[in-house]
């Protein structure tokens, strides 16, 4: 049964929406192309499993449950996702615990324990065989929906001398014990860039020495492993690093790590670069994160330039670029400004703005104590197992790609941009195909619920003369304000109501603006929310999952080994080597359509990890 005062609240939140005349209405325009002719630089097309999410390896039992007994909210809001796509999201398993980890086929718990007999090394942040874990790890990892496509780390960090054989028995496992979900690719190692801070490896340990242990594991587990069970070579993902620019350097720069054995045979074992950042780090970043700076878009930009500029160097080389570790604020997130609203907001720009600049897939790292996580898996300091506001943006991004595997995305310039909202708005275009499909409108002017009457409003003033006559259909994401930590909705749906994660619908009108004859119409986003303009009918509500183009999606991204529709490559075809090795830029990229903004304060920062929570080297904003 719903409960009357969770629905009441939700209603009256529809219900005490702002009109332009209780608030200050200001004006932005553009012209959108109605083609992927004329918008400019675009997406990949998007896999259906593009927005995902990143597990903590010691933090995977209270995602997944154990015992046979599926964790039923984490379970709930994947399928949410995969019925929205035909795909669950991309989970990554992996992180700092990774490289902490051995697996044992004897051991007999269905999680991890402390190994009593360590004898690795690493400082105090734990040593690389910390850890000890059995098949029953794995079949806590198969209570996820089925055919939930996984990237998994493997630990490098450990040289024990029985470590290549440690390795191949980690990879066979993972293979073999999982019946439900979709291992589609191994990383090997976690954070190279990071071991010899961490102490796992000696002083003048350098990427040349990197190429060459990953080299050596990643044939290895080919031949041992991958061939005997007909998957191609290209199943790895190099080389998961915190950051590529440091005060000492830029060694693990995709341009350079071209020049060691990760190249080896020509990148035929690349499958696609890993790259991990996140926008901010409690105790490392050199300032103290507000929701106001996190909302200034162009912060955003800012900080992601380095890793604009290695998924441009991705390109160069012809495999896709892969940002499996993410987030608005490492390593847990910060109450008051992750687990609000804002952080929603912020998370839908990121996806979208992400894709822009030829990032391919992105999961956002979760924790089980993680304020940054989109639910709270269980029950812990007080709190009982819960969605977060932040859920709704990945709920937004899977219904704008949809299930026809054909979406790209572009950004949209702004023309007229008032004073008040320099950085506090975006707009992109997505394109079904060749055609547009939806504008997605981001207005991060904050609003809070104690001034919810006194929010303002921006109208989209836009141009499509092609589009004359037609209708689009708007949906919004919307809170009471970006302080809000629940009563969230999108599209008119709640994923809290029900108190199981099943979506409810609590507004099921249906808002449209007609494209005049002139090519003009406009739309009006509160401050703090965001709308989705669909063409033709209201989002979600025509989808279908088209099989025929997932199918051929996946055989022309690598983003693992299966044809299935998660953007893979088919296992049987040979593996493709770099396109070339050569001709790269030799600083970051802009963002596409938005100039650089100032120079960069460049940082070489390093955290003292606790047991499952990675040190970090970021670039700051």
């Amino acid at each position: 049964m719903v409960p009357s005062f969770f629905v009441g609240a939700i209603l009256a939140l529809v219900a005490s929406r702002p009109t332009p005349a209780m608030a200050q209405t200001s004006y932005v325009s553009a012209s959108p192309a109605a083609n992927t002719t004329g918008a400019g630089t675009l997406s990949p097309i998007l896999s259906p499993s593009f927005a995902g999410m990143g597990i903590e390896p010691t933090n995977l039992i209270a995602y997944t449950g154990q015992g046979g007994q599926r964790n039923e909210l984490t379970y709930n809001l994947m399928m949410n996702l995969a019925n929205m796509t035909g795909v669950p999201p991309h989970l990554r398993i992996g992180g700092n615990a990774g490289d902490r980890m051995i697996y044992q086929e004897s051991y007999n718990g269905t999680n991890w324990s402390y190994n009593p007999s360590s004898v690795g090394v690493g400082n105090t942040g734990g040593k690389v065989d910390q850890y000890l874990f059995g098949p029953g790890y794995f079949a806590s990892m198969d209570l996820l929906p089925s055919d939930t496509p996984i990237t998994y780390g493997i630990n490098l960090a450990y040289t024990g001398s029985d470590s290549a054989q440690l390795i191949v028995n980690q990879a066979t496992a993972a293979l073999d014990q999982v019946k439900n979900v979709n291992i589609v690719g191994f990383e090997l190692g976690n954070e190279p860039d990071l071991w010899v801070q961490n102490g796992y490896r000696s002083q003048g340990w350098s990427v040349s020495n990197f190429g060459d242990e990953w080299a050596a594991a990643v044939q290895s587990v080919y031949n041992n492993v991958l061939a005997p069970r007909n998957k191609t070579s290209n199943f790895f993902e190099p080389p998961t690093t915190a950051t590529t620019a440091t005060s000492a350097g830029k060694p693990f720069r995709i341009a350079n790590l071209v020049s060691t054995g990760v190249a080896v045979d020509n990148g035929i074992y690349v499958a696609g670069w890993n790259q991990h950042d996140y926008y901010y780090y409690v105790n490392v970043s050199g300032y103290t994160l507000t929701l106001d700076r996190l909302l200034d878009l162009s912060t955003t930009v800012k900080q992601f330039t380095e890793w604009a500029g290695q998924a441009q160097q991705a390109l160069v080389t012809g495999k896709p670029y892969y940002l499996r570790e993410m987030g608005s604020a490492g390593p847990t997130g910060l109450q008051g400004i992750t687990n609000v609203f804002g952080n929603t907001l912020w998370s839908l720009n990121f996806f979208l703005y992400a894709a822009t600049v030829q990032v391919s897939s992105v999961q956002m790292h979760m924790t089980s104590e993680s304020y940054i996580a989109p639910w709270q898996p269980q029950n812990q300091a007080g709190f009982s197992a819960h969605v977060r506001t932040s859920y709704y943006a990945w709920a937004a991004v899977d219904q704008l790609i949809g299930g026809g595997c054909n979406t790209r995305v572009a950004s949209v310039d702004l023309n007229n941009v008032p004073s008040a909202y320099e950085n506090r708005v975006a707009l992109y275009a997505t394109y079904d195909g060749v055609n547009l499909d939806s504008l997605v409108m981001i207005n991060t002017k904050l609003a809070y619920e104690s001034s919810q009457s006194s929010a303002g409003n921006l109208v989209f003033s836009l141009s499509l003369r092609s589009l004359a006559g037609r209708t689009f259909h708007l949906s919004t994401l919307t809170a009471a304000g970006v302080d809000s930590t629940q009563n969230t909705t999108w599209n008119g749906i709640s994923y809290e109501v029900s108190g199981n994660g099943l979506p409810t619908v609590v507004d099921s009108s249906d808002n449209t603006v007609k494209v005049g004859q002139d090519g003009s119409f406009s739309v009006t986003v509160r401050d703090s929310q965001a709308v989705v303009a669909h063409i033709d009918n209201k989002l979600g509500s025509a989808n279908t999952i088209d099989r025929d183009a997932c199918d051929a999606l996946a055989k022309s991204i690598a983003e693992g080994q299966s044809a299935s529709p998660t953007g893979t490559s088919s296992g049987t075809t040979s593996a493709p080597t770099f396109r070339s090795t050569q001709g790269f830029q030799n600083g970051a990229r802009p963002a596409v359509g938005m100039s650089t903004l100032g120079p960069l304060l460049l940082a070489t920062l390093t955290v003292a990890a606790a047991a499952s929570i990675m040190p970090l080297v970021i670039l700051l904003p």
